[in-house]
Order: structure tokens, then sequence, then C-alpha cells
């Protein structure tokens, strides 16, 4: 589930006019977030109030062997935050959740006026903006910040820090965006180990297709990269990956494609994301070292489900959906009202003659027709999609090397956010390697290879439960 001060932070971005899909930490996040979900691992509560419109704070509660929790605060200067933010009674589940990214083409949200004097007038109305986050942790003591800075359209300051008085952990780290004409780069300080980073991306399908291709003109391509450098130790870092998002035209259903790869490493990684229908998610990846020749195939799917209500005679009928077929009927030809090769008041045209013109009229009016009734298909997919009423979803992920079964649940229920997850271990040898390398008293790891005498053992558990107003 998506914590609460991430989804203000969210609304920050939109209302600024950030678009954090261009960034290249996030060009992997639809994959991850279908097979790396976290699983929740112990029991936390929170909840959320909104004293003013520009102001939200949280308290946390979380148990797991001991009680500890938190207190947030953030402000932001940025206008109509009251219209981006829903409570958790009114917010839907597709925004609530990591799921499903749908990636729009760069070009599809510019206007018709040229592109030098868009940049101009969307520079001159801009205004700068800020966003100011606290949060103390207890017992522990620690404290964290984060400053985010916008000022101007194309530019994004970031600085967190992390310190605590009872431990010599003191990091900061600060975080340099720009975006422009396709181009988006990323400079990255953290005091720790004094690492510098640097990474770009650029979209490489910039302009629409000539041909009024649907295909063409919903998909998106993105290449980018990253270069890291440990000062301290003098380690280097670097990968590069390719994203591929596009639609297809008969259902509107869309698929990703990314590629990976690390050249240090030798690591190769690719990734394939497919909606197979309005509440099926499905996902691979596969991972291959050219080293050491180790390989892991990785599955991840998601099942969202809507709620249910009683009829007027008594029985459970499911709520209303809206069809992924309908399409508004402005989108397609109307073909009583094209024009027909008719000659009233004059000589009649010959019959062959007739024929010739009714086959080419009806040739170019079926290509207009499926043009716009694909674009049409596409556009009516996602909105579907947002707007449908789901309740809860299920997310399932398995990874062959690992043999492990990672299971979570999030849903609504009387106006609270639901999450509540496991992970299952299919063989006994690997989940011992696990309790090895996880940091676990020695009673705890007598009680767990005792409970593993079975084929399956669940390891993690937990159950997090969020309120907002």
């Amino acid at each position: 589930m998506l914590d609460f001060m991430d989804y203000v932070q969210r609304a920050f971005e939109r209302g600024s006019g950030w678009n954090r899909e261009n960034s290249y930490e996030n060009i992997t996040a639809t994959s991850d977030s279908l097979i790396n979900f976290a699983v929740p691992t112990s029991f936390k509560f929170q909840t959320a109030d909104r004293p003013s419109n520009n102001m939200f704070n949280t308290m946390e509660i979380t148990a797991h062997k001991r009680i500890s929790g938190s207190i947030a605060y953030l402000y932001t200067d940025v206008d109509g935050m009251n219209e981006l933010l829903e409570g958790s009674q009114t917010r839907t589940l597709q925004e609530a959740t990591e799921t499903y990214r749908h990636i729009q083409p760069h070009f599809l949200k510019q206007q018709s006026q040229p592109q030098s004097a868009l940049q101009l007038r969307r520079y001159n109305r801009f205004k700068p903006k800020s966003l100011y986050y606290g949060r103390m942790f207890y017992p522990s003591s620690i404290l964290e910040a984060m400053i985010v800075k916008r000022w101007s359209p194309y530019h994004q300051l970031t600085v967190k820090s992390l310190s605590s008085i009872n431990s010599p952990l003191n990091v900061i780290l600060v975080n340099w965006q720009r975006y422009r004409d396709d181009n988006f780069q990323e400079v990255t300080f953290s005091s720790e180990g004094a690492l510098c980073g640097y990474r770009f991306l650029h979209n490489v399908v910039s302009s629409p297709s000539k041909f009024n291709n649907s295909l063409y003109n919903n998909s998106s391509l993105a290449v980018g990269g990253e270069i890291w450098l440990g000062l301290s130790t003098l380690t280097p870092g670097c990968s590069t990956s390719l994203r591929y998002c596009t639609h297809a035209a008969t259902t509107g259903r869309p698929l990703t494609l990314t590629f990976s790869w690390n050249p240090l490493f030798g690591h190769i990684s690719s990734t394939y994301s497919a909606k197979t229908s309005m509440n099926s998610t499905f996902s691979a990846k596969y991972d291959f070292n050219l080293y050491s020749t180790d390989s892991n195939l990785s599955f991840g799917c998601e099942f969202w489900r809507k709620s249910f209500r009683t009829g007027e005679d008594g029985s459970v009928v499911e709520d209303e959906k809206t069809s992924t077929d309908a399409v508004h009927p402005s989108a397609f030809l109307d073909m009583e009202k094209l024009p027909h090769a008719t000659n009233e008041g004059h000589a009649p045209i010959p019959e062959q003659q007739q024929r010739l013109l009714d086959d080419v009229t009806h040739t170019f009016s079926s290509s207009l027709e499926k043009i716009d009734k694909e674009k049409a298909i596409i556009d009516e997919f996602e909105t579907s999609f947002n707007t449908e009423p789901f309740s809860n979803v299920w997310k399932l992920a398995t990874s062959l090397r690992d043999k492990n079964l990672r299971i979570l649940w999030e849903g609504k229920f009387k106006g609270f956010l639901l999450s509540a997850g496991t992970e299952v271990f299919l063989t006994r040898e690997y989940m011992n390697s696990v309790l090895q390398s996880i940091n676990q008293d020695e009673s705890a790891k007598v009680a767990a290879q005792e409970t593993s005498a079975g084929s399956s053992t669940p390891i993690n558990f937990g159950l997090t439960i969020q309120y907002s107003s």
C-alpha cells in the first residue's frame, strides 16, 4: 500500500507539472510493482489528517517484537492540493496501490502551437513551488527530513537527510533533476561514502506519425543509463536500460518491455508486462549473468476484484462495470452520412464508373473508421480502468531459482485501506539460507527451523491499516 506521505508527494508533482515517469529510476517501475512488491512483515497502523489545504500530518504505530512508531509533518505551497488529494474513504484503490504504469508519449501532452512558443509561455506562467517534510521515529530518536524545490518548469532539487543522536547515522542526499526537450538528466550526491551519480533518459519517439497510425502514436520508446562512483572507496557502477510501451490496437490493452544491462557485473535483465484484461495483469522477468551463467525466471500477476451488492430480490450481484469495448459514437464515422457518388440533374453515370467510385469511397471510409476506432479503444481502456470501482486486488509473485511464493492482498473496508501479505518458501534448504542472512536472534532461528519440517513454510507475515481524512 502506498504510504500517505508518498501519496501527497505525488500529488505535489502533479500540481507542479512534474512527470515522475521521465526519471531513469522508474524505468522498470511497472515490473517492480508486479514482481518485487513489498510484503508487510509486521502490524502497522497509520492515520493521517489535513489541518489545512497545504499542511498534512501522520502518526504511525508499528508492532514487531516491540512497539515503535513515528510522527510526520508535511507542508507545500502548491495551490489546489485539496483537489488533488482524497481521503481513504473516497480514494480509489488504483491510486492507493502500486500497479501498472500507463505511460503516454510525450508529444501527446503538447499543444498544437510551436514548441518554442509553448516553452516560453509555460516558463513565464510558472511560479516556484516548494515542499517541506519532517519525520521523527520513536523510541529510536531518528530524524528524517526532505526539502523539494521547483524554481522553473524544467528543474527540481531534492535534499534528504537522516540523522540520529544515539548512533553515528548522519546521511545527506542531494538530488538535482532536469527535464527538457525529451531529455531527462539527474545528478546525485550522498555523504555516505561520498557517492556521486549521474543519470539520463531520452524519449526517442518525440513526434506523431504523419500517417496517423494509432499504434505508432500510442507508443513510447525511452533509452537511458546511469554512472556511479564512490569517492571514498573508488568503487564504480553503471547500467543502461531501454523501455518500450505500446497498446494493442484492437483491444486497447497496454504492454511494456524493458531491457537492462550492467556491463561491470555482466548482469542482463529483461521484463515483459501486459494487462491481459481489465481485471488482470501479468509480468515476467528473466535475469542472466554473462560471467557466471546464472539465470533466474520470475513471474508476477495481479487480479482486481470489485465489491458486491445485494439486489432487490436478495441475490448478490456485482457492481456494473464499464465495458472496455464501449466507445463514444463520435469516434466513428457515420457511413450513412458519407458522400456517395451521385450525379443528380445530370446525365447518369455509367454502371462501371459508379461501381469504381463506390469501391474507392468504401476503401477510404473503412481505413479512416478503423484508425479512429483504434484510437478511441485505447483511450477508453485506460479511462475505464481508472474509474472502475475496485474493492481489492490480489498480487502473486514467484521465482524459479528462489522457489518462493509471495502473496499480497490490498483492499478497502469501511473507509480503511488494508494491506496483508506473506511469503512462503517451498524448500527448507533455501529458507534456512535466508534465515542465516537476515538479522534474527537465536530463539527465532530455532523456532523457524523447527517449523520448516513441512514442504512449505511462511517466513513473513504482516498487516497494514491506513486511514486518512
